[in-house]
């Protein structure tokens, strides 16, 4: 076997244990959750008589939200002629996956790096278009989640609705910065640069600035597609939301739980940003499975242990879709500059000697 294919099952093996660890996290804690609720044997019973066709159908529908990012990301692709969204969308299902094995944001990198190499895209334009449309789902979402809010709300126990309230405010009113950063982003940057220059000095003040500007020119490398693409941008990111609404509705489904589609349409753009919040958890798990236990009466008729249940059914699907991707994650790296451990730095060095080039740099 040559180095490369040891390099890439290595990173295989890593993906494999990350998804296992996270599985038995989930589980053991869903367990022990089940277990002080006494709900231990109802949700054996209903583990047995899981529809495996609805979930089936719930894994291939979270796996065409891929697709529909790769439209996204497309959408605010500042070149011409633009990459098939089709195959900006395998981009991601394997980037997504490479995430999981390596630490860091190499998934975006080599994204970055295979658009460069495959399509003569620069780097700098395919990494700002992948993280300009990732703050503009989040932003789409927050704003879904205060206006679907008071839909969901109108039909729900007082008591929910005093507690659930706030956090639905909060969680919408947390895309403001969002909203200032993409219009008042010159002003932002001033006066970000003025409070490092007051507050940092030396060698420090300088690495500060010179990431602060490695910034302007990644996001100003978005700043020409124009209003049109924007739009088309966030009409993806609701598609996206429906598909993986969708495959929600089809997990519940197949867990014979009755649910609203406009409930789950609610908690999916909820926890999609509170989602941000899990980031720093292997698997993201935490954030995202307190919130959909939290919110379960708002989508989902049941007890507390069927939200335990649901909330373990759903990350499962999660990490089913992950594990489907490991085909596309080795196409990726097969694709990429040397041996995967040393992937971080070499995309990191080709992409800041690109950023020093400028923005326009191939």
């Amino acid at each position: 076997m040559s180095t490369e294919w040891r390099s890439r099952a290595r990173l295989v093996v890593r993906v494999l244990a990350a998804v296992g660890f996270s599985f038995f996290a989930i589980s053991a804690i869903a367990g022990t959750a089940l277990t002080g609720l006494d709900a231990v044997d109802d949700a054996e019973a209903r583990l047995m008589t899981l529809d495996a066709r609805w979930i089936a159908i719930a894994l291939g529908v979270w796996a065409t939200s891929l697709i529909v990012q790769g439209f996204r990301w497309r959408a605010l692709l500042a070149v011409e002629p633009r990459p098939s969204p089709w195959m900006m969308g395998q981009v991601l299902f394997g980037s997504n996956v490479l995430n999981l094995a390596l630490p860091g944001p190499v998934g975006e990198l080599a994204a970055a790096w295979y658009l460069r190499h495959r399509h003569g895209v620069p780097m700098l334009v395919g990494l700002a278009a992948t993280l300009a449309g990732r703050l503009l789902a989040l932003t789409v979402f927050g704003m879904l989640t205060l206006v679907l809010w008071p839909l969901v709300a109108s039909d729900l126990p007082d008591a929910l609705v005093r507690w659930v309230t706030p956090l639905a405010l909060m969680v919408g009113l947390s895309v403001v910065p969002l909203l200032i950063l993409g219009f008042q982003r010159d002003r932002v940057v001033a006066l970000a640069r003025a409070a490092v220059e007051r507050l940092l000095s030396g060698e420090r003040r300088e690495r500060v600035l010179a990431r602060i500007l490695w910034w302007v020119r990644c996001f100003s490398a978005v700043g020409g597609v124009g209003w049109t693409r924007w739009a088309q941008a966030v009409g993806w990111c609701c598609a996206n939301l429906a598909i993986l609404s969708a495959s929600t509705l089809c997990t519940l489904r197949a867990a014979s739980i009755p649910a609203d589609p406009l409930g789950t349409l609610f908690m999916q753009s909820f926890t999609a940003v509170v989602s941000v919040a899990g980031v720093l958890v292997p698997g993201g798990m935490g954030a995202v499975e307190v919130a959909v236990i939290g919110l379960f009466p708002t989508f989902a008729q049941g007890s507390t242990a069927d939200a335990v249940f649901c909330a373990m059914v759903f990350r499962w699907v999660h990490l089913l879709t992950l594990l489907a991707g490991v085909p596309w994650m080795v196409w990726l790296v097969a694709t990429l500059p040397g041996r995967a451990e040393s992937l971080v730095p070499l995309l990191q060095g080709a992409l800041d000697q690109e950023s020093e080039a400028g923005p326009g740099a191939a």
